[in-house]
């Protein structure tokens, strides 16, 4: 009986942490469409998207870490614009890093980021920022430890242009937490294998 029940647990269980994995990932893509919408809207009152880097009122950052997604959420929940339909929920602060004065509508300076389905903060590039290069601290869901890697906006390697080419990237680390792997998930359409 207990090698009957072992085997079954030998089986069973790597499928149903993959089927969670899978589950995570589709998560993720939605809260994406999610965010498309909230950027659109933003888009729509603005002209212009989020910027993914620091505006001169704000002052300069205190690091250079996370910043994309930090201007990012302080352009989402700025006193000007409180069309934010994102639960406070997702926001993290992985580099633990504040100003001197709270700059969005949060009564505290932290300077926080939106996580992914995982826990870490999304890259976002604004348009113009393509091609700059972007720190991101991240936990590797694997070891527990945190990496900081560098991050670029993605181009289709089909045609050698960015992707979203006109708007913005956002860019989650996946399951691993790290950026560049096989596993990142972007706001742009996945190609669909053909056989």
């Amino acid at each position: 009986m207990l090698v009957i029940l072992g085997i079954l647990i030998a089986v069973l269980v790597p499928r149903l942490v993959g089927a969670t994995d899978a589950a995570r990932a589709r998560l993720q893509r939605s809260e994406f469409v999610k965010l498309d919408a909230a950027l659109g809207e933003y888009e729509h009152q603005f002209g212009d998207y989020p910027p993914s880097s620091f505006l001169e009122e704000w002052g300069p950052p205190p690091n250079d870490t996370n910043t994309g997604c930090e201007a990012l959420v302080l352009s989402l929940w700025s006193p000007k614009w409180a069309g934010s339909t994102i639960p406070a929920d997702h926001l993290v602060n992985t580099d633990d890093d504040r100003t001197k004065k709270p700059l969005a509508s949060f009564p505290k300076p932290d300077l926080l980021e939106l996580a992914d389905s995982w826990g870490n903060p999304i890259a976002y590039f604004h348009r113009r920022d393509y091609g700059k290069k972007e720190k991101y601290l991240t936990k590797n869901n694997l070891t527990g430890e945190h990496s900081e890697a560098t991050v670029i906006a993605r181009k289709d390697p089909v045609t050698g242009l960015y992707y979203n080419a006109n708007r913005y990237q956002l860019i989650s680390a996946g399951l691993d937490g790290e950026f560049g792997t096989e596993d990142d998930i972007g706001n742009w359409p996945v190609a669909t294998e053909q056989h």
